[in-house]
């Protein structure tokens, strides 16, 4: 699958702010957990629902440090079938405020249901961030 940083282009895009999984906002702020170690779990993942009636042809996810250093990054689009496809797992240097926004495709024969966003790392606890998600047409 492709994958990679996505710079927005100059024209205007039809794109829709996505919900997270349980809330009703379009933008988390978290601060990166210790890893989980069996007992206890880390808080390095947050999901973004795709609603079921919408066929968007690309999705970007934006996260902005409020503190800088190396991250863990990883994005999956998840399918009904129990499937998902990583399109991007990367470590990254991001500095303070600069977002990084990364673009996943769909597959051609299917929709996902949802957006997953891993944001973590050892070199990372206790950083903060903010991330969103949207579809576009």
């Amino acid at each position: 699958m492709p994958y990679g940083v996505y710079q927005a282009p100059a024209n205007a895009q039809a794109c829709i702010p996505l919900e997270a999984v349980g809330k009703p906002v379009t933008e988390v702020e978290k601060s990166v957990s210790p890893p989980g170690t069996g007992i206890t779990f880390d808080n390095w993942h947050t999901d973004f629902v795709v609603p079921s009636n919408q066929a968007f042809r690309r999705y970007i996810a934006t996260i902005v440090p409020v503190n800088g250093g190396e991250y863990t990054v990883q994005m999956n689009l998840k399918y009904a079938d129990d499937t998902a496809d990583t399109v991007y797992n990367q470590t990254a240097s991001l500095l303070e405020g600069r977002a990084l926004s990364l673009v996943g495709l769909p597959r051609t024969d299917a929709d996902p249901y949802q957006v997953n966003l891993q944001v973590g790392g050892v070199r990372a606890i206790g950083n903060a961030y903010r991330l969103s998600v949207v579809g576009c047409y």
